[in-house]
């Protein structure tokens, strides 16, 4: 099954594609506030050498987010157009769900992570099962809580008090470490460490980075099921309202005064609440 896997959710962007016994290509690339111009050219790349016509795909995935507001929709808008038009089964997979995913290996919970501006993070927890098949190990996550809105100290309390004992050890007092990954700010890994003490690891930078790739094996296991996403319906995950503020040009325009901390708040970065 050829999958075209695409993330646009941050300013890290990916592009993927692969069947079960092939990576054709990928591109992980820092766009910045890019993604809509620079997507498509990627994915044309990506399919002219592999040598793979748009036609010969069976199936989409995308990220959904949460993530940059403007971000998060480019790839979900591409995708739900390509699977449209060319009436291909889509997949929706969270940007978190994702970045845990590249750590399943983690015997313990896996705690994904997103900047989302306020000094706050963006976060999902999950555990991992590992099957085996064939001689295949395969794993399967399971989302453990809701996704969270939280400062690093709330963040803390929170997977103390309501995750922690969903994860315990029988017959231990303490659950595994937990192991944080994705896209946070040295501060926020700062303050983590502090409120979670001994209890808190963090993989490397490096290795954190999304890639469309383990997006396409997330993907593959939901058509597996017959899981799939109606493109007409499909919405980015959005976990916070957008900061929406009025261009700096309009401005004169509008005959009013603004103030330093209207004009800090220039990008419409945030997510909002899913709706």
């Amino acid at each position: 099954m050829l999958l075209l896997a695409l993330d646009t959710s941050t300013r890290q962007a990916s592009v993927a594609l692969c069947d079960e016994e092939r990576l054709y290509g990928e591109y992980t690339w820092h766009v910045g506030n890019n993604h809509s111009v620079e997507l498509l050219e990627r994915v044309q790349r990506l399919l002219a050498e592999g040598g793979v016509g748009m036609s010969a795909l069976d199936g989409l995935a995308v990220a959904t987010g949460p993530g940059s507001f403007n971000g998060v929709r480019v790839a979900v808008a591409t995708a739900k157009a390509l699977a449209f038009a060319m009436r291909k089964p889509l997949v929706g997979i969270s940007t978190l769900e994702m970045c845990a995913a590249q750590h399943q290996q983690w015997a313990g919970p896996v705690c994904s992570l997103l900047e989302a501006g306020r000094s706050e993070l963006y976060a999902a927890c999950y555990l991992f099962e590992g099957q085996e098949s064939a001689g295949v190990l395969t794993y399967r996550s399971r989302q453990l809580g809701d996704y969270q809105v939280l400062a690093p100290h709330d963040l803390a309390l929170y997977l103390q008090e309501q995750i922690s004992p969903l994860v315990g050890i029988e017959g231990e007092a303490q659950t595994s470490p937990y192991l944080f990954c994705g896209e946070i700010s040295e501060d926020s890994r700062l303050a983590l460490t502090t409120s979670m003490k001994d209890r808190a690891f963090f993989a490397p930078v490096i290795a954190s980075v999304r890639r469309a790739s383990i997006l396409a094996c997330l993907a593959r296991q939901r058509l597996a099921e017959n899981s799939v996403d109606d493109p007409l319906l499909l919405e980015p995950l959005y976990l916070r309202r957008p900061s929406i503020t009025t261009s700096t040009r309009k401005r004169p325009l509008l005959g009013r005064n603004f103030s330093s901390s209207d004009q800090q708040s220039t990008e419409r970065e945030e997510g909002a609440l899913r709706h």
